[in-house]
């Protein structure tokens, strides 16, 4: 348990962290609330926050790109990482491909999601790292993504489930919802039943971390969380599946991004400024494309918005991300040392 007493001594500024993590909430809730305020809990919501997602998505994943490649640049053999990002992409795309073709929308979206959940907890082991100086333990973080999991399944049976590669969503209420699920997918009761054996299983998977690691306070705040949100789950039901969706993906996008502006704060002023200025230029085309979409429909733009390269997009991003991470670029060396290089 002495990793716990680093976790929370004094030396460690935790101020950046929490602000983070608050701002990023801060900005999903406010997405969720100015879309509702504009557009009730209409189809025009629904499609409005799908829109925020892939504007907001492809920010963080061409930049990303940009900043991976440049990245490449100053290590040493360099023209290794640029093969095996080339690799990792063609493998995401053929992946992506058979998915759609083999499996359809649903099942690549929804699966497309789960990968997003590991990238991301992996994701926030490193955030909390830079910014604190603390490697928690990442059993802590697979406690919370289990209890994620189980309530993003819950929150799939519903009517903001069924939407197209072109944002369309099906015209369906609860009795047809519940009608496809019970015929093709998966009877209700068994949704229910996921996300209370999930509760249980994150709960023990944070008792288990604390048992190993210590973190009292750690595992007091997490459980705490998790039984809160179950608690309200309990009285209220499950969450429509759109804003489970656009919490814990835009909450990602969030939080990277709000990370990287106070570290080119840090390098600068004229960092600072370059960061805010490709943001907006890559932003731009898709903030116009939004608007013309929701004003005149799926005739204007919809390519734009095309949700199935979106979903590409994301497979090839999670992918190549790896490549930050110690383990993969042990695997890339070990590979190419079979040629003596």
């Amino acid at each position: 348990m002495g990793g716990e007493a680093n976790f929370y001594s004094t030396d460690i500024n935790m101020q950046s962290y929490v602000t983070n993590k608050l701002l990023s909430f801060l900005g999903v809730f406010l997405c969720i609330g100015l879309t509702y305020v504009f557009f009730g809990d209409t189809v025009r919501q629904w499609q409005a926050i799908l829109i925020a997602i892939v504007i907001f998505g492809y920010g963080h994943f061409l930049l990303g790109f940009y900043y991976q490649l440049k990245g490449f640049l100053r290590k040493p053999d360099s023209w290794k990482y640029f093969v095996t990002f080339g690799f990792l992409t063609i493998v995401s795309i053929v992946f992506s491909y058979v998915m759609f073709v083999y499996a359809g929308f649903v099942a690549a979206l929804f699966l497309g999601f789960l990968y997003f959940l590991f990238h991301g907890l992996l994701n926030e082991q490193t955030l909390i790292l830079r910014q604190t100086g603390v490697r928690v333990p990442i059993l802590f973080l697979t406690g919370l993504a289990i209890f994620v999991i189980a309530l993003l399944t819950y929150s799939v049976p519903d009517k903001t489930f069924f939407f197209d590669r072109y944002l369309q969503f099906a015209d369906l209420n609860d009795f047809w919802v519940g009608y496809i699920f019970e015929k093709y997918y998966l009877g209700l009761a068994y949704f229910s039943q996921i996300f209370w054996v999930g509760y249980g299983l994150s709960i023990a998977t944070v008792g288990l971390a604390y048992y190993r690691f210590g973190f009292s306070k750690l595992t007091l705040f997490l459980i705490t969380v998790i039984s809160l949100v179950t608690g309200a789950v309990f009285f209220l039901g499950p969450p429509q599946y759109i804003y489970m969706y656009v919490f814990v993906v835009g909450y990602h996008f969030m939080t990277w991004l709000l990370f990287y502006i106070v570290e080119m704060r840090k390098r600068g002023q004229v960092q600072l400024r370059t960061f805010i200025l490709q943001n907006i230029l890559v932003i731009a085309p898709f903030l116009i494309g939004g608007y013309l979409f929701l004003a005149s429909g799926q005739q204007t733009a919809a390519w734009l918005f095309d949700y199935q390269l979106y979903i590409t997009a994301t497979y090839i991003h999670i992918s190549t991300s790896f490549l930050n991470d110690e383990w993969l670029i042990t695997l890339q060396e070990k590979f190419f040392g079979l040629f003596g290089r």
